[in-house]
Formats: C-alpha cells, structure tokens, sequence
C-alpha cells in the first residue's frame, strides 16, 4: 500500500488558507491526544511523584506550553487574514 504513505508532489504556488485550518485542526487534535500523558508518567511511578516522573511531567507541561503559545497564535493569525479577505 505505498499510496497510503506517499505524499502528493503538487506544487503549491500560494499560501492556503484551507491547509493552514487544516493545520491547526491537526494540531489540536494532537493536543488532545498528548493531554494524558502527563496523568501516564505518574501512574507508570506508582502513582507517586518521584525524580524521575517528575522531570519527565514537567518537561512535557513545559512543551506543551511552547505549543500551545504557538497554536493560539496561529489562531489568531487565521482570524486576522479572513478579516481583512472579508471572510469573518
């Protein structure tokens, strides 16, 4: 099934406002999906906090943080170019 996993090779000319909310969809959904594993580290430490697990916990807090600055300002963006095209 080497279709499933090979991208298209079209050439994209101009900026897509339909890949981009695509994008931020995908991105929420990953959110989404990651939002446990903090809950996972501390149950995979016996449910303790310990050295370890901790580091791991709040490695991935600080990540996702990063993430989702970035994701609400790429919401906004959106928002601020279907404004000024009309399209709100």
């Amino acid at each position: 099934m080497i279709g499933d996993t090979t991208l298209l090779t079209a050439t994209q000319n101009k900026p897509s406002l339909t890949i981009l909310e695509e994008n931020l969809r995908t991105r929420l959904e990953r959110f989404s999906f990651s939002a446990h594993t903090p809950l996972e580290r501390f149950h995979e430490g016996g449910g303790k906090f310990n050295a370890h697990n901790t580091e791991s916990i709040a490695n991935h807090l600080e990540v996702t943080i990063l993430e989702l600055r970035y994701l609400i300002n790429d919401l906004y963006w959106l928002q601020w170019i279907k404004a000024k095209k009309g399209m709100v």
